[in-house]
């Protein structure tokens, strides 16, 4: 992952990477996305980073974490939130 030099800005880049994840997998609103470990590996980040970017995509409703079962995509395709999530990450 290139782009930001600073550690605690890297979960930023974790963000950017589940999105075009999103996309080139093709996933919908209610399937499930990789878990932590998986989505460490993948994006070559640590956990933390990971377990932060999910933290702030919860945090706008774009992802849902159920307890035991793993994390899921929410309904945000109406909202368009993705575009805006990206637009202010690509400052």
């Amino acid at each position: 992952m290139a782009g930001r030099t600073s550690s605690s800005k890297i979960y930023l880049d974790v963000v950017e990477s589940l999105r075009s994840m999103i996309e080139a997998d093709s996933l919908l609103p209610g399937d499930k996305i990789p878990s932590e470990r998986e989505l460490s590996d993948r994006f070559n980040v640590g956990r933390s980073s990971v377990r932060e970017a999910l933290r702030a995509l919860e945090l706008l409703g774009l992802i849902e974490t159920r307890r035991g079962e793993g994390t899921f995509i929410r309904d945000f395709q109406e909202h368009r939130l993705v575009e805006l999530l990206g637009t202010f990450f690509a400052r």
